[in-house]
C-alpha cells in the first residue's frame, strides 16, 4: 500500500499549481481554501473574486493541470509556462509558442525555438525539418531553407539574432520581437533591434570571422552560416568549428583573427585584408612574415628615395592614387614599373650589407647614385658595379 502511494502520479490541485508557479503566496492559498470551503465555491472562483488572479490565470492553470495529469508535459516546464502566462497575460498556447516550445514535437534546437516563437514555422513544418536534418546531417536552419520554409536571408537574420542572444546583448523574447518585425514587416535589422532597445550598427561593428573569410573567397557563405548555427546551438567557438571540419588552414584562421582586430583601424581596409589573407593561404606563410616583407619593401623605397632614384613628385602622385590603404606605396611603385627588379635587388643587397655593418648608410647611397641609368649602360653592369663596390 505504501509502495502504491509512492509510485502514484502527482495530481496537482488548482491552488497547488498556482502556488508552485509563484502566482499566489501560501497565505493567499490558505485563506482562499477556507473561504472556498465555507462558501462551497471552487478555489479558482474565490481567487478571482479576491483579485489575486485573473480569469486567464485560472484558465491557464486548468489547462496546465490537465496536461500534467495526461503526462503531456514535464511538470517543471508546465509550471514555468504557467508563470510566463501570468506575467505576460497570454493564454497557455501562446506561452508555449513565444518560448519556442512545441508540444508533441519534443526538444527543439535553439533555431527551432526562435522561428516557432516568431510564428514563422509551425509544428508541422518543424517536424518535417527535424526529420530532414536528421537524414542529411544538416543543422535545422539549413534544413528549413532546403524545404523552403524560410529563405537564406531569414536564416542569416536568425543566426545573427542567436549570436546576440548568446553574447547576452538581447533576450530571447527581444529576439522574437525583432524577428517578427524583420520577417513580417520587412523592417531592417538595425531598426528592429533599435525598437527593442539595442543599438546595433553593422557598419561600425567589428567584422566577424565568417565575414572576413567569405569576402576573401576562402569560405563559402553557406558553410559560414552552417558553422555559425552549429556554434550558437552548441556554444562552440566559430574558429574551433572551422578547424574541426577542416574548412580553413590553422594559419589562415590565425591571420583572420589578427585582421579582425586590425580592421577596426583605418590602416587596413577590407580590400587589403582580403589580399593579405589570400597571400597567407596561397603562400602558406604567417601574416607576420608578410608584414615583415612589406616592411622590407618600404625600406627599399626609402633608400631609393634617399639616393634620388625616386623623385618626390612620383612619391606624392603615387600615394595620392591609393584608395583606402588597399596597397602600400611600395607595391604600387613596383606594379607600375617605377621600381625595377634590378633597382629592388640592388637595394635589398645594400640594406642587408648595412644591417651587417659591411657598409655605411652613406656609402650605400653613393653606390645607388652611381647606379643611376644615365651613369651605366645596362642593368647587368649596375649589379656588377654594386657587387664590386660592396666588396671593396
Amino acid at each position: 500500500m505504501q509502495l502504491a502511494k509512492k509510485v502514484r502520479p502527482q495530481y496537482f490541485r488548482l491552488g497547488e499549481i498556482l502556488l508552485e508557479a509563484g502566482i499566489i503566496s501560501p497565505d493567499v492559498l490558505t485563506q482562499g481554501l477556507v473561504i472556498a470551503k465555507r462558501a462551497t465555491m471552487p478555489i479558482g472562483r474565490v481567487l478571482i473574486m479576491s483579485g489575486h488572479v485573473s480569469e486567464l490565470d485560472v484558465e491557464c492553470a486548468l489547462n496546465t493541470q490537465l496536461s500534467i495529469r495526461d503526462g503531456a508535459i514535464d511538470v517543471r516546464m508546465a509550471k514555468e509556462m504557467l508563470r510566463f502566462s501570468h506575467v505576460h497575460q497570454v493564454n497557455i498556447d501562446e506561452a508555449y509558442r513565444l518560448n519556442g516550445i512545441g508540444r508533441g514535437i519534443g526538444p527543439l534546437p535553439r533555431m527551432g525555438k526562435l522561428v516557432m516563437a516568431a510564428g514563422i514555422v509551425d509544428d508541422v513544418g518543424l517536424k518535417c525539418a527535424l526529420k530532414h536534418a536528421q537524414t542529411t546531417g544538416y543543422p535545422l536552419g539549413r534544413a528549413l531553407v532546403a524545404l523552403r520554409l524560410i529563405d537564406e536571408s531569414t536564416l542569416s537574420t536568425c543566426v545573427n539574432l542567436q549570436i546576440l542572444i548568446r553574447d547576452r546583448h538581447i533576450s530571447f523574447l527581444q529576439a522574437v520581437r525583432a524577428l517578427q518585425s524583420i520577417y513580417s514587416f520587412k523592417v531592417p535589422m538595425e531598426a528592429a533591434l533599435k525598437a527593442i532597445g539595442f543599438a546595433y550598427h553593422p557598419h561600425t561593428a567589428q567584422p566577424r570571422l565568417g565575414e572576413i573569410l567569405v569576402r576573401a573567397g576562402l569560405l563559402a557563405k553557406e558553410d559560414s552560416l552552417i558553422v555559425a548555427e552549429l556554434g550558437t546551438e552548441s556554444d562552440a567557438a566559430f574558429g574551433q568549428l572551422l578547424l574541426k571540419y577542416n574548412l580553413v588552414k590553422p594559419m589562415v584562421l590565425e591571420a583572420a583573427v589578427q585582421m579582425q582586430q586590425m580592421l577596426g583601424t583605418p590602416m587596413l581596409s577590407k580590400v587589403r585584408a582580403r589580399r593579405l589573407l589570400n597571400l597567407v593561404n596561397s603562400m602558406n606563410v604567417p601574416l607576420e612574415k608578410l608584414f615583415a616583407e612589406f616592411d622590407l619593401l618600404d625600406q627599399v623605397v626609402a633608400i631609393l628615395r634617399a639616393a634620388g632614384m625616386i623623385d618626390e613628385r612620383t612619391m606624392r602622385d603615387t600615394a595620392a592614387s591609393i584608395n583606402d590603404f588597399e596597397y602600400t606605396v611600395a607595391e604600387v611603385l613596383i606594379q607600375r614599373g617605377l621600381i625595377t627588379k634590378e633597382m629592388s635587388r640592388t637595394a635589398l643587397v645594400l640594406i642587408n650589407e648595412i644591417q651587417r655593418n659591411v657598409v655605411s648608410y652613406e656609402k650605400a647611397l653613393d653606390i645607388l647614385r652611381a647606379l643611376r641609368p644615365n651613369n651605366v649602360e645596362s642593368a647587368a653592369m649596375q649589379q656588377a658595379l654594386a657587387v664590386g663596390l660592396v666588396a671593396a
